[in-house]
């Protein structure tokens, strides 16, 4: 992979307001797309989802930035849709997307993982809204009915000419290679690979993202929970998503556990949740400085 230092961000607040402004508004017609093209898909079963017309918005979402770091922030701060689950879906896709790219994947395969992305949680259209949208604590009843939502979004994609992994990626996204997953409880060779890949974008985006009961949690910090977590994900993917991840906030100022600003100059391929950032002039290498780490993004 090339590693590259981002420029320097000297846009004006009023640029910066109305980039955001544009890019909220496109990202909830994608949103908004997106749930009525599932609803009418499930609703008229005899009809094919138009797959192109959603790869088309969430191509166009990306082309809005040249910068990932800045595409990604912005994915963060969308106001808040009615449905997190279409938001989600759009991340996780822009997420598998940019993952095909750091797998040199072709044009074909990156599609078909784009889309496996973008459809994962499509199940979840059969949990009643209620459930989904609960801003606390599942009940141990309503978290039974949420683990019923990959099976369902089989069901409904397999009614259709859809690539085998694209159905997979919705059936398996939430199994774990150790087989502590659901529903079936799969193993490591057990599980479709775009569904292994699928299933880190999904662990990853719903930890950065904001919900109503917590604060969005650090991507370093994330990566420091799926290395703790390492046996339940495929390790060759986890490894090229957290490098690939990592090196979109290379240039990025950070915020240290210490309370000190730093700024992250490469990231650390042995430890990608502690990369090396320059602070107060020196170099540091975080890997080697155990009592601190990254809190924040700036």
């Amino acid at each position: 992979m090339e590693w590259k230092f981002l420029p320097e961000d000297k846009s004006g607040p009023a640029r910066k307001s109305r980039d955001y402004r544009l890019f909220n508004e496109r990202v909830i017609k994608s949103a908004q797309l997106l749930e009525k093209s599932l609803s009418e898909y499930i609703v008229r079963e005899d009809e094919d989802l138009n797959t192109n017309k959603l790869l088309k918005e969430t191509r166009e979402i990306i082309a809005l930035s040249d910068d990932p770091v800045h595409t990604f922030r912005m994915l963060r701060r969308v106001r808040r849709y009615d449905d997190l689950t279409y938001i989600h879906s759009l991340n996780v896709a822009i997420l598998c997307h940019e993952f095909a790219n750091w797998m040199h994947m072709p044009e074909e395969e990156q599609d078909i993982l784009t889309l496996a992305g973008l459809l994962h949680d499509v199940g979840k259209m059969g949990i009643p809204g209620k459930i989904i949208k609960k801003a606390g604590l599942l009940t141990d009843e309503e978290y039974e009915l949420i683990k019923q939502h990959p099976q369902k979004g089989y069901d409904f994609l397999k009614k259709h000419p859809l690539d085998e992994r694209i159905m997979n990626a919705a059936l398996m996204h939430h199994e774990r290679c150790d087989g502590s997953g659901y529903p079936q409880g799969l193993k490591a060779d057990e599980i479709d690979d775009f569904a292994k890949i699928v299933a880190i974008a999904d662990y990853y985006d719903a930890l950065t993202s904001a919900r109503v009961y917590r604060e969005p949690h650090c991507p370093f910090e994330v990566f420091r929970m799926l290395q703790q977590e390492r046996d339940k994900f495929d390790s060759t993917y986890l490894a090229v998503f957290m490098e690939g991840v990592a090196s979109f906030y290379i240039g990025c100022e950070v915020v240290l556990s210490n309370q000190k600003r730093a700024r992250m100059v490469d990231t650390n391929p042995t430890d990608q949740s502690n990369p090396i950032v320059k602070m107060d002039g020196l170099i540091v290498n975080l890997a080697m400085a155990p009592d601190v780490d990254v809190k924040e993004i700036c």
